[in-house]
């Protein structure tokens, strides 16, 4: 019964789900195309599902979830092949829980959908499923039927991946129905046709199978060659699920040898593993397997516990062949621990799965422990009888003839890879030989005929031929002149539309740099009119001290006027794009600091406190002289509506969007008189511009917000408005963060 442990895992991990799912290798590209195709169609199903599949083994939900949307997108597209594939992943979800009623339930209602519609290879998935949950359940006959029918059709489409699966499944029912010698012809024809296809992990599936093979037969060393072969593959695969397989069967034959301590370090890795990925299908198996070890170490009690810790799950799973296994060992340890009537009780409902499954090791081993139980309790007769069952049941299985059967199956698949390849070597130069003869007398066939037909034509299309060509040449010319015309006409087309639109981008950038200069110049201009004249008329009036005052005045606003016309020549210069760009890292509390110091004269005239909450710290990557320009065109602004003895405060934060781009946030508020909503719509429209008036009167143009937009836009920034009438207005815009 111990040699039958190495099945449960080959069953759930190495061989019957194989036709289910493929190792997700192309995920992430599948995802982000995903993410890139958003539109309702039938390749974003194709997609999702696509995805789904190659997901199923490393993240069951989220491929249930990809799955479940193809099928409803399937079905507002009437796609009838998305949704019958949809189903079939729906189908998988539900093996890989366990719910194998729900399981057949779907698998039914693709594999409906694929036969209407003709599709052989879904067909040929669907029945591979369905027979996967027959074999879980132990129905080996179903499951036969159904690997079977899908063999057919994968043979007939050419799908040899799929082909290979079939013949390990329909092996793996031979091999426990104890047929040895056609189970290990199955999986050579398997091994075969994964080596034509250089797939690694069907190849070591093949490995391990055989390896099984030679295992059931105690021929340990070869078991293990095979093995080892395996393990090799699955380590430069990095396949941890399949290195744990070839681990769990390396560690039944150091139990079968007597190595325990070895034994259960290989069992215990599994079961790490398995809990660690939640494998239900397999950590039965492991449970079983380290209950063994306790159980040759003397530790039943031990020993009991990890039996019905792996029964437990067993029953909640409906696996037969595993129940079968662990009534088996369970009665065991009774027998061990010398309660006979619990010992008999488990080993007979062991038999009863193994004669109702056809399990012929189990059979053997079950009637050899039921023969001890009886001895045990002086039942002799039944003892006896059990004996012969026994002797029976283990002479047929390891009769020489299978043996010799295996080996000389052995031979002749080697002996058969040798021929094969001499034969394709052969045929490769018999067909080189057979197609340069061919292709020789196809050209000298070809030549004869050719030149008899082209003497009996010549003269019928030569006449036609000229003339067409004539008349091909003057068409031909024609198009070209027509041609040549059109490229040119569409080039002068092309000219005058540029020329149009420089033209009127050029109209727009002189109107409003005269509408700057006006809105902009004036205000100053006043100041060192007002000033100079009353020098001029008044000049003995005024004393030493006040005549500095006033003449300083001047000179400051001629300072300032400077600086504004620098700046708005500067602005018409990139309007033309002919303005040097050159975004730095600059100080923003300097900056601002500077700009206040220019208009605070301005400020002062109404009584008005500037204010700065600037941290001294804060820079951003900006051009010096446009920003400069932004924050005092909204610094006038914010002067100009502002009453007297009202305030202006700048501020600045570093802030973030929730997209996570860093950026700084700069505001000027006033508590002047306000926005309306109507006006706000306007204020950075150059086509609705209104010119208001200040709290004293201040004329403008309108332009010096429109100027600033385009200058916050250069920096790759945006600017607002929040307004209230009566309560002021914050005028904010953005800069990007210097990294």
């Amino acid at each position: 019964m111990k040699k039958y442990l190495i099945i449960l895992v080959l069953i759930f991990i190495c061989s019957a789900i194989t036709g289910l799912n493929a190792q997700a290798t192309v995920t992430d590209s599948l995802e982000n195309l995903l993410q890139q195709h958003t539109e309702k169609d039938t390749i974003r199903v194709n997609l999702l599902n696509e995805t789904a599949n190659n997901i199923t083994r490393t993240n069951i939900e989220k491929a249930l979830k990809y799955a479940n949307e193809a099928g409803e997108l399937s079905d507002k597209t009437n796609f009838e092949k998305g949704k019958a594939e949809s189903l079939r992943l729906i189908a998988i979800y539900h093996y890989y829980k366990t719910d194998y009623s729900k399981t057949l339930e779907y698998s039914q209602k693709s594999l409906s959908i694929f036969k209407n519609i003709g599709n052989k290879p879904g067909i040929s998935k669907c029945l591979n499923i369905i027979g996967i949950i027959y074999y879980s359940e132990g129905n080996y006959t179903k499951a036969f039927d159904y690997y079977r029918e899908a063999m057919l059709i994968n043979e007939e489409i050419g799908d040899k991946k799929s082909l290979s699966n079939n013949l390990i499944n329909i092996g793996l029912i031979l091999m426990f129905q104890a047929n040895y010698p056609n189970a290990l012809e199955y999986f050579q024809k398997a091994l075969k046709i994964n080596e034509e296809l250089d797939n690694n992990t069907g190849i070591t599936n093949c490995l391990n199978n055989i390896g099984v093979i030679h295992y059931y037969q105690n021929n340990y060393s070869k078991a293990l060659e095979y093995y080892n072969r395996a393990l090799k593959i699955n380590e430069e695969m990095g396949n941890k699920s399949a290195i744990s397989n070839c681990l769990n069967n390396i560690a039944n034959i150091y139990f079968n040898e007597g190595n325990y301590l070895q034994a259960r370090k290989y069992y215990q890795e599994t079961l790490n593993y398995f809990e660690e990925t939640d494998n239900k299908l397999s950590i039965p198996s492991a449970l079983n397997n380290i209950g063994n070890i306790h159980e040759k170490q003397g530790d039943y009690l031990q020993a009991l516990e990890y039996f019905q810790r792996s029964l437990e799950m067993r029953k909640k799973m409906g696996d037969k062949l595993g129940i079968c296994t662990s009534y088996f060992n369970i009665g065991k340890i009774f027998l061990k621990t010398k309660n006979y009537t619990k010992a008999l009780d488990y080993t007979l409902k062991s038999l009863k799965l193994a004669n109702e499954l056809e399990l012929l090791n189990n059979q053997a081993d079950i009637h050899r422990q039921l023969s001890e139980i009886y001895a045990a309790t002086k039942n002799h007769k039944e003892a006896y009888e059990n004996q012969v069952l026994y002797k029976k049941l283990n002479d047929s299985i390891f009769n020489e003839t299978n043996i010799k059967e295996i080996t000389n199956l052995e031979n002749k698949f080697e002996f058969e890879k040798e021929i094969q390849a001499i034969k394709m070597e052969q045929q490769t130069k018999d067909a080189v030989q057979i197609e340069e003869a061919r292709r020789q007398k196809i050209v000298r066939n070809s030549f004869i005929g050719g030149f008899l037909l082209m003497a009996l034509l010549v003269l019928i299309v030569f006449r036609g031929f000229l003339q067409k060509r004539k008349s091909n040449r003057i068409l031909f010319a024609k198009k070209n002149e027509i041609e040549e015309k059109n490229q040119q006409l569409e080039l002068q087309k092309n000219k005058i539309q540029n020329f149009a639109n420089e033209l009127e981008k050029a109209n727009d950038t002189k109107d409003k740099f005269f509408s700057i200069i006006a809105h902009d110049l004036k205000s100053p201009f006043n100041a060192m009119l007002g000033f100079s004249e009353l020098l001029h008329e008044s000049f003995e009036e005024f004393d030493v001290n006040e005549q500095k005052e006033f003449i300083n005045h001047i000179y400051q606003s001629v300072q300032n006027t400077y600086k504004l016309l620098e700046n708005l020549l500067l602005w018409s210069r990139a309007q033309r794009g002919s303005i040097n760009f050159k975004p730095e890292k600059e100080n923003l509390y300097l900056l601002i600091v500077e700009t206040i110091k220019i208009l605070n004269q301005t400020a002062a005239s109404k009584s008005i406190t500037l204010r700065d909450d600037i941290p001294p710290d804060i820079f951003v990557n900006a051009d010096k002289n446009l920003i400069s320009t932004i924050i005092r065109n909204l610094i006038s602004n914010a002067i100009k509506f502002t009453p007297k003895d009202g305030e202006v405060t700048i501020k600045a934060r570093s802030a973030s969007d929730d997209k996570n781009q860093h950026y700084t946030k700069i505001c000027v508020k006033d508590t002047g008189v306000g926005i309306s909503h109507e006006k706000q719509l306007k204020l950075f429209n150059i086509s609705k511009n209104n010119s208001t008036k200040g709290t004293e009167n201040e004329t403008g143009t309108g332009l010096g917000l429109i100027i600033c937009k385009e200058f916050v836009e250069m920096h790759s920034g945006k600017i607002w408005v929040e307004s209230e009438p009566g309560i002021g207005s914050r005028f904010c815009f953005t800069l990007p963060v210097e990294e």
